[in-house]
């Protein structure tokens, strides 16, 4: 038939070529939204990979701070129990310095009404024992006594010491030296 032979022209007069134009342009624009979204995606995976790197590092600091803080915290709590072991050793000497405290109080209460007629008394005795000493350094006895001891302190110069202790011969040999020497040294002694 002679409609076969006919080229067939369809709808290209009219505009046809608009459905493959259509076609086209939505290719390039999914070509062109699957790009962006491939991009996006990519720039979403670096964003990620980037912070999960951040986040490591944060958590292994925050991790490494946590071991530190729990041997800090060890250390506090070992040092809490130190202290309230003293405190507790403190209280105790405490307790135990109040109640001597109030196991002495009425001796020292005694002390403090009576120290008025105590001291009148210390000072009596003082004054009694002054007394007592004068009378008996002025007793016969107590002098000879004392004569006697100071003649056994000159030991061996007695004799000499006998003319004077002022003298030079006296004092010689309380010194131990020659009467020349002792002279030398004191010119104004009795006998130079």
């Amino acid at each position: 038939p002679a409609t076969w032979e006919d080229k067939y022209k369809g709808q290209s007069e009219a505009g046809g070529t608009d459905a493959v134009s259509m076609l086209e342009f939505i290719l390039k624009n999914t070509l062109a939204e699957e790009k962006v979204a491939h991009d996006d995606e990519l720039a979403d995976q670096h964003s990620y990979e980037d912070s999960m790197q951040a986040l490591k590092t944060e958590e292994g600091e925050l991790q490494s701070q946590l071991a530190e803080n729990r041997k800090l915290l060890a250390e506090k709590e070992e040092q809490l129990l130190q202290k309230k072991k003293d405190l507790k050793a403190t209280e105790a000497d405490k307790k135990a310095l109040e109640d001597y405290l109030v196991e002495i109080k009425p001796g020292c209460d005694f002390i403090t009404a009576n120290l008025e007629l105590r001291n009148t008394n210390r000072a009596n005795e003082k004054t009694a024992l002054e007394n007592a000493v004068s009378l008996i350094k002025g007793t016969p006895a107590y002098m000879d006594a004392m004569a006697a001891a100071h003649q056994e302190s000159l030991g061996d110069c007695k004799d000499i010491c006998a003319e004077g202790e002022d003298h030079v011969k006296c004092k010689a040999c309380l010194a131990k030296t020659s009467v020349p020497g002792y002279c030398a040294g004191h010119p104004g002694t009795a006998g130079c």
